[in-house]
């Protein structure tokens, strides 16, 4: 039965610790981990009951019936390609935006194939399994396998998300927009506290609350309805005062403001909170100051 498979694990980083960890205290028997760094692979070992530490891949996969690949992107192909899998094994690789033809090395020698990546953000190596409840697992997979990938996503307190093949990439790019963009707003707009003399650090600290507000807005109202600020309300005034100050004092956050702008301005006319006047001299306004901002560079 694929429920009684050994499960060994190639790759023990930051989703390959989350998801080991997380099988194991579920009940799974994840019983090998292999890793470039053999350090890595018997600090992950050792935190599992029964799991052993391999030097060498291969020797995993003959030990194993199903086998993560939990390996950087442009790895997975060749891993899988190098590997002697055989018939009655699944190769499962835990990429977001590729399919599962990146396993065709493996399908070839008569194992099954399929993703299974937790829709999460990882900053560490310890801690990982915790945040896997709640989240969404995008998977693919046929028979047996995508059913032990359905039930996986449940015991460990996730929910499945079926994504086909071609719309990998767009899923991806979602979650990168969801998460590190997310990041690098943050981050630009602690920029603009050094811009006043004042630390990032304070920064952060100021600004966090107001991020935390934001989620608890998105998981209450959706984010057409939990979006707020000037924008939303048509305030053309208070934009152009913001786009003034970036060019003189930040102009490197000016970019970031105006595409952000440009599409909170489609939000708010869906929303219904602006009218169609509003919104052009919203867009007119933002795109003005692009144009200002490219012959100012010109300048220098």
């Amino acid at each position: 039965m694929a429920s009684s498979k050994k499960i060994g694990f190639i790759g023990a980083g930051r989703v390959g610790t989350a998801l080991a960890v997380g099988l194991a205290r579920a009940g799974y028997q994840v019983a090998a981990v292999a890793s470039r760094s053999g350090a890595s692979a018997r600090a992950l070992a050792a935190r599992i009951p029964g799991c052993r530490a391999f030097e060498r891949p291969a020797d995993l996969v003959a030990a194993c019936g199903i086998i993560f690949l939990a390996v950087p992107d442009d790895a997975i192909a060749e891993v899988a390609a190098e590997l002697p899998w055989r018939a009655g094994q699944a190769a499962v690789h835990c990429s977001g935006a590729l399919s599962s033809e990146a396993l065709d090395g493996a399908r070839r020698r008569g194992a099954s194939v399929g993703c299974f990546h937790p829709l999460q953000t990882f900053a560490s190596i310890e801690g990982g399994e915790a945040k896997l409840a709640g989240s969404a697992f995008a998977i693919e997979g046929e028979g047996w396998l995508r059913q032990w990938l359905e039930e996986a996503a449940l015991t460990l307190g996730g929910f499945p998300v079926f994504i086909r093949a071609q719309d990998r990439p767009l899923y991806h790019a979602s979650a990168v927009m969801a998460c590190g963009y997310i990041a690098t707003l943050v981050d630009s707009a602690c920029g603009l506290w050094e811009a006043m003399g004042l630390s990032r650090e304070d920064a952060l600290r100021a600004l966090l609350p107001l991020v935390r507000g934001t989620v608890d807005n998105l998981a209450e109202h959706g984010p057409r309805l939990g979006a707020t600020g000037p924008i939303m309300r048509g305030d053309a005034g208070t934009v152009h005062r913001h786009l003034e100050a970036l060019v003189e004092r930040a102009p490197e956050a000016l970019g970031l403001y105006r595409e952000a702008g440009l599409a909170m301005v489609s939000l708010a006319q869906a929303r219904g909170t602006i009218s169609g006047a509003q919104a052009e001299e919203l867009r007119k306004l933002l795109e003005s100051h692009a144009t200002r901002r490219d012959s100012l560079a010109g300048v220098v």
